[in-house]
């Protein structure tokens, strides 16, 4: 599937990211008809020992825990996250979660509980930052996104891509997904665009 990204002139996209981050989309697209997103962008404490680790190999073992116990938080349809190193921030992670718009509704107590998780996995070293919409983004990703209404989706998609820029990944692409279920086939057949 070819998507028109009319939006993304700021950042240099990863492609192969970018389709990743879109493909995992329109699976969890497929499966719910009603998703919230949360951005969610994980990193150490500057003061911490993990903050100066040379590598990503632990923040990539505790971003995969964190994950394993998110799987069991009611109401979690998926997520993606992506590892970035800055001069900064050191090594972090930005990621999404998709919440299922049929049993969620809003997205802030499920947000603290996820970060509440990380601190948890990282034994009080971690921090996180929930990516709010404010008055001059273009998109707000709180909303609940209906799967027939493609503009709500063409604005997640706006603000998922910034997962895939090129910047701060130095020539890695080190990320991970959720697996996505097949739809479940119950409720009522979806009807296609102009149908």
């Amino acid at each position: 599937m070819e998507y028109n990204y009319p939006y993304i002139k700021k950042y240099t996209m990863d492609w192969f990211l970018l389709n990743l981050v879109n493909n995992h989309l329109n699976n969890i697209l497929s499966r719910y008809s009603k998703l919230i997103g949360i951005r969610i962008d994980l990193s150490y404490r500057q003061s911490s020992d993990r903050y100066h680790e040379d590598n990503h190999h632990m923040l990539e073992r505790e971003l995969r825990e964190l994950f394993r116990r998110v799987e069991s938080e009611p109401g979690i349809a998926g997520y993606f996250w992506v590892i970035e190193y800055g001069q900064e921030s050191n090594f972090h992670a930005h990621t999404v979660f998709y919440l299922d718009g049929q049993k969620i509704r809003k997205p802030f107590p499920t947000a603290e509980r996820i970060g509440e998780m990380w601190k948890e996995v990282t034994e009080g070293e971690g921090k996180y930052y929930r990516c709010e919409c404010k008055e001059s983004y273009k998109q707000d990703i709180n909303k609940l996104i209906g799967h027939s209404n493609p503009d709500d989706i063409d604005g997640l998609r706006y603000i998922i891509s910034y997962l895939a820029k090129e910047e701060q990944k130095y020539g890695s692409q080190i990320y991970g997904s959720s697996e996505v279920p097949p739809p479940s086939g119950l409720g009522r057949p979806r009807r296609q665009q102009g149908e």
